[in-house]
C-alpha cells in the first residue's frame, strides 16, 4: 500500500510526496514550478520534505532579484 501527502508553504500547494510499498522513504514530486529543483528527492518523512520546502522557499525570498541588480 502506498501513502501520500501534500505538502503545503503557507497557502500554497507546491508538491506532494509519496511512498510506495516496501519503500523507505517518500519521493518528493514538485506541484509549483518554484519547488522543481526538489522534485525527485528522496525524504525520510513528510515532514521532512515540508521541512526542505520551507527551506526552499526561505532560500528563494532571501535571494537577490537579478532583473532590480541589472538595472
Amino acid at each position: 500500500m502506498s501513502c501520500a501527502y501534500v505538502i503545503e508553504v503557507g497557502d500554497d500547494q507546491v508538491g506532494l510526496v509519496l511512498r510506495d510499498a516496501g519503500d523507505r522513504e517518500f519521493q518528493f514530486h514538485a506541484a509549483h514550478a518554484a519547488y522543481q529543483s526538489l522534485d525527485g528527492q528522496r525524504f525520510a518523512s513528510a515532514a521532512h520534505a515540508e521541512k526542505a520546502a520551507r527551506a526552499h522557499q526561505a532560500h528563494v525570498l532571501t535571494r537577490p532579484n537579478r532583473r532590480h541588480m541589472e538595472l
